[in-house]
């Protein structure tokens, strides 16, 4: 969440929000909350999008490699870091390959 905050503070460009899973966009869409153990996940991304554009984008798990390496390296190093500008190390062979395209 770090991130996306971040991001907000930072840019007042669209905001894209993507995941390999289709609850997590349709309850970001829908308005609805999953009754999960991540319905806590969704309300804060509602919370920090506050009344930005957003445009939710169901990928691939295939397409999630730089966010699952980049949570590895959170868990593994116990550190939060930002990269302004820069590709960190840990990712730096993955995000090329993980650039996904907006719909249009």
């Amino acid at each position: 969440m770090q991130g996306m905050a971040l991001a907000i503070q930072h840019s007042h460009l669209l905001v894209v929000v993507q995941s390999d899973s289709s609850e997590a966009i349709s309850c970001l869409t829908n308005g609805t909350l999953l009754r999960s153990a991540y319905g806590h996940i969704v309300l804060e991304i509602k919370f920090l999008l506050g009344n930005r554009e957003f445009v939710p984008q169901k990928i691939n798990r295939l397409q999630n490699r730089v966010a699952d390496q980049l949570a590895k390296y959170s868990r593994t190093e116990r550190a939060t870091a930002v990269w302004l500008g820069s590709v960190p190390p840990c990712i730096k062979d993955l995000w090329p390959l993980d650039c996904n395209s907006l719909p249009k």
